[in-house]
């Protein structure tokens, strides 16, 4: 019997702890939620439509990121479809994401295009430990047909933060029109992160890249086929680009066009 009390002792605080863990988790999470939205000063990238992602709906889609002292804070994505906005919010903290929330509205549109009558049909929030869920609220019903993965969303969108932050020097040399040395039906066209591939009507979809590992790599997904390809940069100027495919090895050389 002095066992039994004694495990059901045990048990209770042990529950207790992991009740009091939690709770003090949750409250580090509110206070830095609290924090980011308290300041007046970070800098600001946006993204629009293909720049950032496949899925654009009917009336487009908008990333906004915000950042300081090279810290990444918060992003914010807005997305229109029909008589609907959807907005996702994502918190950090050490660049891991701690928080998400996301809301869905209805709303009516008048003629001349002015919208009233607002309406939240659906609220959500996600809170984060060590990149696991550690609790989710949901209020109403949301139109999508499956959860969303927060975690895999926010890498996503960090790689083409990174490209224009991090990375801002390459990003700026690789804006523009350029054209293969060897293949003069052989360009493509940068701007922002959305690039236009000429030479190969099957992808001629804009496509995007990212830059990753120290400024070394670059990549480039084609959307058509949902492929990601690693190419190494040899060499990037204002007037010449030089990769390496890493899977089949072949160099490609552009030319950028001043015209």
């Amino acid at each position: 019997m002095k066992s039994l009390f004694l495990f059901l002792f045990i048990t209770v605080v042990f529950l207790n702890s992991d009740a009091q863990t939690l709770e003090q988790n949750i409250q580090e999470i509110r206070t830095q939620f609290k924090f980011i939205n308290s300041q007046k000063d970070f800098q600001k990238v946006v993204f629009e439509n293909e720049e950032f992602t496949d899925e654009i709906p009917s009336e487009g889609c908008e990333l906004e990121v915000y950042y300081k002292n090279g810290n990444l804070y918060k992003i914010i994505e807005s997305d229109a479809a029909s008589v609907n906005l959807y907005t996702t919010e994502y918190y950090f903290k050490n660049n891991q994401l701690i928080f998400v929330y996301r809301k869905e509205d209805e709303f009516t549109k008048i003629p001349g295009g002015k919208v009233v009558d607002t309406e939240t049909i659906y609220e959500e929030r996600t809170y984060y430990k060590n990149g696991n869920i550690i609790r989710h609220l949901e209020k109403g019903m949301s139109v999508l047909d499956k959860p969303l993965d927060y975690l895999e969303l926010s890498e996503e969108y960090k790689k083409y933060y990174e490209t224009k932050v991090k990375y801002k020097k390459q990003y700026d040399l690789l804006q523009g029109l350029w054209i293969n040395t060897d293949n003069n039906d052989d360009s493509f066209e940068i701007s922002g992160t959305k690039t236009l591939l000429f030479d190969a009507p099957e992808l001629s979809n804009p496509f995007r890249f990212w830059i990753e590992e120290g400024g070394r790599y670059i990549f480039f997904h084609y959307t058509n086929t949902n492929e990601d390809v690693k190419f190494e940069i040899l060499e990037l100027t204002n007037k010449s680009f030089q990769i390496q495919n890493r899977l089949t090895g072949e160099v490609l050389t552009y030319e950028k066009n001043k015209s």
